[in-house]
C-alpha cells in the first residue's frame, strides 16, 4: 500500500470510528428523550430504563457480531468498538435490574435465574457479554477465546428479548430469527466458505 493509500485508509477508518461513536451517543439521547417523555405521561421509570438499555445493548451486540461475521479491512475495528458500546448498555441494563428492581438482593437474583428461563437467559448472556467486554482490553487478553461464544450469547440475549413480551410480535420474532441465522451461519460458514476461527 502506498503512503497516500495508507493515509486514505487511516482517514476513512477514523471517520468510521467517529460514526460508530456518534451512533452510540445518539442512542443515549434517544433513550433519555423517550424515557423523560414516557415518565411524564405516568409510565414506570424503572421499566423504561430497563427497556431502552436492553434494546440498545442488543442492537450494539448485533452490530458488533455483524461486522465480525462479514469482515472488511475498513471496519475491522468495529466489532471491538461496538462490543464496548454494547457492554456499557448491558451494564446499565443489569444495574437497573439488580439494583433498582431487586434492591441488591443476591438471594432474589439467584432465585429468579434458577426458576425462570427469562431471567436465566438474560443472566447467562450478561456474564458472557461481561467477559467479552473485559477481553477487549489488553490486561484481559487471555479471555479473548470467550469471543467464540459471542453468537451463542446473541442467541440467548435475543431469546431473552423474545420472552420479555407477553405476546411476541413482529420485532420479537424478527430478532430471534436473525439471531438464529447469525448463530447457524457463524458456526457453519467455515465448512461452506472456508471461514476462519475468529470471532
Amino acid at each position: 500500500m502506498s503512503e497516500a493509500g495508507f493515509k486514505a485508509y487511516i482517514k476513512r477508518n477514523n471517520i468510521l470510528v467517529k460514526l460508530a461513536f456518534f451512533v452510540f451517543i445518539l442512542s443515549f439521547v434517544y433513550s433519555i428523550y423517550h424515557i423523560i417523555d414516557n415518565v411524564l405521561y405516568g409510565l414506570d421509570l424503572i421499566k423504561e430504563l430497563y427497556f431502552y438499555s436492553g434494546i440498545f445493548g442488543l442492537l450494539f451486540l448485533f452490530l458488533s457480531l455483524f461486522f465480525a461475521l462479514f469482515k472488511s479491512k475498513y471496519t475491522k475495528n468495529y466489532p471491538r468498538i461496538l462490543g464496548i458500546f454494547c457492554g456499557i448498555w448491558i451494564f446499565i441494563h443489569f444495574f437497573v435490574y439488580f439494583v433498582l428492581s431487586k434492591n441488591f438482593n443476591v438471594f432474589k437474583l439467584l432465585q429468579d435465574i434458577t426458576q425462570r428461563v427469562f431471567e436465566a437467559s438474560g443472566f447467562i448472556a450478561f456474564v458472557l457479554i461481561f467477559l467479552m467486554f473485559l477481553s477487549s482490553f489488553k490486561k484481559f487478553k487471555k479471555l479473548s477465546k470467550i469471543r467464540k461464544l459471542g453468537y451463542l450469547c446473541l442467541l440467548l440475549a435475543s431469546y431473552h428479548y423474545f420472552l420479555s413480551a407477553k405476546v411476541p410480535m413482529f420485532w420479537e420474532y424478527l430478532v430471534l430469527i436473525l439471531a438464529i441465522f447469525f448463530f447457524v451461519f457463524r458456526y457453519t460458514k467455515r465448512y461452506f466458505f472456508g471461514g476462519d476461527e475468529g470471532n
